[in-house]
């Protein structure tokens, strides 16, 4: 009898999960389509609809004979598409990276961005803006935001390496600090060069923003973001594992420090990738983990994708509230996740201080 409720329990379960992907799923859907409605110049449902449907291969053109209002187009594909796009993909890309971070680290306060990748993009950045460089044309400060990142990431990794091992505390510790000492030289060179720090393109890619995203610039970013997220999600049952204790994981077989650098680079890489092209988001990787786990429980094979699912979900709200709120001014949209993101992190906080994730 006890074995049939159990297993009931389970069918519900799991019934349970697959109910909230689809209806986030849907709701990630409308929420993207509609934000194409939202914008300076207004563009009729209608209208937004047929250029969608217009874009369909094969079919498309039979969608845009009915399209006739000037520059509407354009509006659409070149400007709104993108921006959308790239506010799921950047979602899901930081979502996945704060599960993953979280599940190293067995620490529900960590993110991305604590290992260095902030830091060492933005160093790229504002270097980049003001040595002026232009030694790759339009994707050179993509470029080195990201190589900045991924150095700073691989520092950090070697500075915590202790006889062949890296102990997660101690990384932790070692990214806060080298993090800290790089924000200094950043704010150093911002404040040695007044122009520089009042410059509208280090000021939105500082706050983030996904409102200058071109396809140029997303189609390779989504391309080497989508593959890092499929590789790190064949790693879940080791993620799993390593949450129980790193000497329980080695005890099944696990080879904990390879793991490790597996997983840590493909998160560097992704994040790295998007925040070249958006500047720093905060908040997502810390919040939308804590969401999925609430949802699914711990299991990192539903926590992962329900992550990049509810990650791409409240980038793109958060990116039409940012082109609402004082609207027709667009509000960098590392402000709108941040004040969502920073009561959140108190809250969590007390809940620590609580014994609620007491081991």
């Amino acid at each position: 009898m006890f074995k049939t409720l159990r297993r009931f329990s389970g069918i519900q379960e799991h019934n349970k999960s697959g109910t909230i992907f689809i209806i986030s799923i849907l709701a990630l859907l409308v929420a993207a389509v509609s934000s194409a409605f939202i914008g300076v110049v207004y563009i009729s449902p209608i209208e937004v609809s047929r250029i969608f449907l217009s874009q369909i291969p094969l079919v498309g053109h039979y969608f845009s004979a009915g399209i006739d209002i000037e520059h509407q187009p354009e509006i659409i594909v070149y400007l709104r598409e993108p921006h959308i796009l790239g506010a799921v993909i950047i979602g899901a890309v930081l979502g996945v990276g704060g599960a993953v971070i979280q599940s190293i680290f067995k620490n529900p306060i960590t993110e991305p961005y604590m290992i260095g990748i902030s830091s060492g993009a933005a160093l790229g950045a504002v270097l980049s803006i003001a040595v002026g460089l232009t030694i790759l044309g339009v994707y050179t400060l993509q470029v080195l935001a990201f190589i900045f990142s991924a150095l700073i990431v691989g520092l950090i990794y070697f500075f915590s390496l202790r006889s062949g091992r890296v102990p997660i505390v101690y990384m932790l510790l070692t990214g806060i600090a080298v993090s800290v000492f790089v924000s200094s030289i950043v704010a150093f060179m911002l404040y040695n060069s007044p122009n520089l720090a009042s410059t509208s393109e280090v000021f939105f890619w500082l706050m983030g923003s996904v409102d200058t995203i071109t396809w140029a610039e997303l189609i390779p970013v989504a391309l080497l973001s989508i593959a890092s997220m499929f590789i790190l999600s064949l790693y879940t049952k080791e993620l799993d594992t390593i949450q129980l204790g790193e000497d329980y994981a080695r005890s099944v077989g696990v080879k904990v420090e390879s793991l490790k650098i597996i997983a840590l680079t493909l998160v560097t890489v992704s994040v790295s990738a998007v925040v070249s092209i958006s500047g720093l988001i905060g908040f997502v990787g810390l919040v939308v983990p804590h969401i999925s786990r609430l949802l699914h429980g711990g299991s990192n094979r539903k926590v992962i994708p329900s992550s990049a699912i509810l990650g791409a979900l409240f980038l793109v709200l958060a990116y039409d509230v940012s082109r609402l709120v004082i609207a027709p001014k667009v509000v960098p949209i590392g402000i709108i996740t941040g004040m969502i993101g920073v009561p959140f992190f108190i809250y969590l906080l007390r809940k620590l201080a609580g014994g609620y994730y007491a081991d």
